[in-house]
């Protein structure tokens, strides 16, 4: 078995608390819901009702989605190993030799007033492989200024080695 020279874990923290709270939200909506849909009344009160139920649904929908989704997030971020001659992220493992450039690329989201200021930068691990698969990870989600420094590390180690 190779011998792990780094490894770098998600930071799900944010993640894991949203799809909480989203999780919570969305079975108190349903809550609401079924019991506003269980009690009787007439007339303008039970259009009121009906109105309140429906938004508490449409809530519970919202909610669940972001749930499903931060979950699903959670589950495709996993921890980036560095050996001595391959870095496996969770996209699979790419050996040294298949690998073409690893840099940090800036993903700035510009203004809709003016296009030419940023309004947020978000920076992105990108290792591209030779055959055209990229791996790419995010500072929201990993370290990745340390990242990139112990790759480099470990690939001018396997080169000297080659």
């Amino acid at each position: 078995m190779e011998e792990v020279l780094y490894t770098f874990a998600p930071n799900n923290s944010a993640t894991a608390q949203t799809a909480w709270a989203a999780a919570i939200i969305a079975l108190a909506a349903l809550a609401g819901t079924v019991a506003l849909l269980k009690k009787k009344a007439a007339g303008r009160s039970y259009n009121q009702n009906m109105l309140a139920a429906m938004l508490l649904f449409f809530l519970m929908l919202i909610s669940s989605g972001t749930a499903f989704f931060s979950w699903l997030k959670i589950r495709k971020t996993g921890p980036v190993s560095i050996y001595k001659d391959a870095v496996e992220t969770p996209y699979g493992k790419a050996s040294f030799d298949a690998i073409k450039d690893a840099y940090i690329h800036a993903d700035k989201e510009p203004s809709l007033i003016d296009p030419n200021r940023s309004v947020r930068t978000t920076n992105m691990l990108v290792i591209e492989e030779k055959g055209g698969k990229t791996h790419i990870m995010s500072e929201q989600d990993y370290p990745i200024k340390e990242m990139l420094p112990a790759l480099k590390d470990a690939f001018s180690e396997w080169q000297q080695k080659r």
